[in-house]
Parts: C-alpha cells; sequence; structure tokens
C-alpha cells in the first residue's frame, strides 16, 4: 500500500530548525536582500550533509516574527490563492559536485524577493523558496579541463566511506528528493501550491521525481509528492544515453562524451541498458498522461535551454519536446529566457526568476 502523505515523521535533527534573519544577493542587484530563512533542513533521520532542505521567506514585518522560532509550516498554507505560493528548486551539478548546493537558489530569491523588502513595495511572486540538496555520485577519475571546475575525487573505498554524501547510485538522488518534498509536504506543501524547477541534472530529479510513481525507481515505501502546478526545466539533461554518444552531442559537444559517459557511469551504473529508465525522454507518454488524469503530475511543463549553453546540447530538450509532445493533457511551453553558459541561470538568478514569472503567467491564462 502506498504511503499517506500526512504519514510523514520527522526527523528529530529537524525538530532543532528555526527560521533565522539572512541575506541573499544577486550580481544584478546593487544591493543585498533581507530575508527570513532556514537552512540545511535534514528530511530523514540519520542524514549525511547533503540530506536536507533550505527555506527563503521574504523579509517582511510579519515573517520577521518568525525569527528564533521552530519551523512548523510554510507561510500562507491557508491561503485561498489559485496560483502557487511556492517555488521548489533542485540545483545541479551532474550527479556528483557536492559544492553546488541548495545556497545555489540564493540569488533567484534575491529578485524574487527584492519587492516585498523595502517598505510600501508590493509581495513579491510567490511567499516562500525552497531549494533542495540530495546524495550525490562519486567523484574517483581526473575530469577533464573539458568540464569546468571539477570537485575533488572520491572513492569509497580508497577513502574508506569518509563521506556518504558522495556515495550515491541511482535511484537514491530521487529517494532524497522524494523525502525532501515529503518534509515539504507536512509543512503544508500540497498539490497545486508550488512549481518544481530544476537546474541540469536537478531538471532530470524533477521530472524523475514526478512523471513516474516511486515503485517505478523500486522506491514503493515512499509516497507520491505532492504534486506540483508545473514542472520548470532549465538547462536540463534528459535523454541520457544520448549524452554519451556521438549523434546525442554533436560536433559542439562531441568533445564531452567521455565525461558524461564517466559520470552518468558512476550515477547511474556501468550497465548502459538501465540508462534509459532514468531518462525522462524515455517515460512512456500513455504512462505520463494517465498521471495527469490521475493528479500525480501537472498539466504545464516548460523547458528552457540556452543556446550558448557550452555543457548541454539543445538536442537535450528537443528529445525530451517529442516524449512530451505525445502526453495527452500536457501543456508543453518552450521557455525563452535562458541565455550564456550552462551555469548563468542560478549564478545570476534573474533568468530563473523570470521564468518562475513566465510560468506563473502560463498557468494564469489556464484558469
Amino acid at each position: 500500500m502506498m504511503p499517506n502523505r500526512a504519514d510523514f515523521t520527522w526527523p528529530q535533527d529537524a525538530r532543532q530548525a528555526r527560521w533565522q534573519s539572512a541575506e541573499v544577493a544577486s550580481p544584478h542587484l546593487d544591493r543585498r536582500i533581507p530575508v527570513i530563512a532556514a537552512k540545511d533542513i535534514p528530511y530523514i533521520p540519520n542524514a549525511n550533509r547533503l540530506q536536507n532542505l533550505s527555506i527563503y521567506l521574504p523579509r517582511t514585518p510579519q515573517t520577521a516574527t518568525l525569527i528564533g522560532t521552530p519551523v512548523t509550516s510554510l507561510p500562507g498554507t491557508d491561503s485561498t490563492a489559485r496560483h502557487p505560493r511556492y517555488l521548489v528548486h533542485i540545483h545541479g551539478g551532474a550527479w556528483r559536485d557536492p559544492r553546488l548546493t541548495s545556497a545555489s537558489i540564493e540569488p533567484t530569491a534575491a529578485h524574487a524577493f527584492s519587492g516585498g523588502a523595502l517598505p510600501g513595495e508590493g509581495p513579491g511572486p510567490v511567499t516562500a523558496i525552497a531549494s533542495l540538496n540530495y546524495t550525490v555520485s562519486p567523484l574517483n577519475y581526473p575530469a577533464s579541463a573539458a568540464m569546468a571546475d571539477p570537485p575533488v575525487p572520491y572513492d569509497a573505498i580508497k577513502d574508506n566511506h569518509t563521506d556518504l554524501a558522495r556515495e550515491a547510485v541511482h535511484p537514491q538522488h530521487v529517494s532524497d528528493v522524494l523525502h525532501g518534498l515529503a518534509l515539504l509536504g507536512s509543512l503544508g506543501l500540497a498539490d497545486g501550491s508550488y512549481i518544481l524547477s530544476g537546474h541540469s541534472c536537478g531538471a532530470c530529479l524533477a521530472l524523475q521525481s514526478v512523471l513516474q510513481p516511486p515503485r517505478h525507481y523500486g522506491l514503493g515505501h515512499l509516497a507520491e509528492p505532492p504534486c506540483p502546478a508545473a514542472l520548470l526545466g532549465l538547462n536540463g539533461l534528459y535523454d541520457l544515453p544520448a549524452l554519451a554518444t556521438a549523434d546525442g552531442l554533436a560536433p559542439f559537444h562531441a568533445h564531452l562524451r567521455e565525461d558524461y559517459e564517466r559520470f552518468l557511469s558512476r550515477a547511474f551504473g556501468t550497465d548502459k541498458d538501465a540508462w534509459p529508465d532514468g531518462s525522462p525522454a524515455g517515460f512512456d507518454p500513455a504512462s505520463i498522461a494517465r498521471r495527469i488524469r490521475e493528479g500525480n503530475a501537472p498539466r504545464l511543463v516548460v523547458l528552457d535551454q540556452s543556446t550558448e549553453d557550452q555543457l548541454v546540447p539543445m538536442a537535450q530538450r528537443e528529445r525530451l519536446t517529442a516524449t512530451l509532445a505525445k502526453a495527452a493533457g500536457l501543456r508543453l511551453a518552450q521557455g525563452q529566457r535562458l541565455t550564456g553558459n550552462h551555469a548563468a541561470p542560478w549564478e545570476e538568478g534573474i533568468m530563473i526568476y523570470q521564468s518562475l514569472l513566465d510560468t506563473l503567467q502560463l498557468l494564469r491564462e489556464d484558469q
């Protein structure tokens, strides 16, 4: 029997989480933005250092009263608003980079909350932003210079399992995301109340977590996550086998093939025949359509891909688009905000913020 969302039990460590005063910044803003935050909240018992999430709120007279109090709910859970109130984000990092964390959403939060941060200014587009961390996969080879600023290698055996946060193999990444969404559900995240976004492999994780039931990955003991109002994929990785073939990368990205094959083998195992099972571009459109009818998958997916992305080819979006276009009941939109290199969306924040606004507008058009 599928566990009920209400059955979620908070880890003991999570009960220690408190709201605190903080500041976030974007290179496109000339000042730091004050916010209220609760950082690194564990979502499972005995969590490793990456099995946690962070939540950011705009600083207002109302939210300022939360400082020092326990995190017991998301603001606005009693709202009757028809549009989503929250953004939940999953960062990228090729499933393997422990340095890229939930804090990467802070430039986006700076834009989202800059309006409500000053007296007399109106509220932002969402009332809370949550950002998920997850266990990453090992890296025990010297990455080539083609992959920008590779993290320090980690080999579970040679390093005597000193960092369990770097030993994930699929489907643990998905399991962690589902646990994070379950904790947010216990705080009031509900069907239709949020937009789920992801960058790079985080976009893959977002789609994996919602477009398939947990049992698809052998995670039938986990509950379905609250259904987002929309999915937003940014510079995403969607067709895993294609990333390790010359045809899937095309000339501009062909030099990355060996790097992709190496880190995909660490994240998904060396059996390439199993990779399609975890690839959103390979999901059955009829199955997606059924989940939409049942209320477990959103009716809107927005995909954006920078043409200047030095790491991910446009073909990844095109292959996913071809699959999702066959799913009855799904509205598929192509975003137009992303420019620059692969990391620019989260580094600058403004592009994710603009994509959020665009997604909210698309949802309003459907009402």
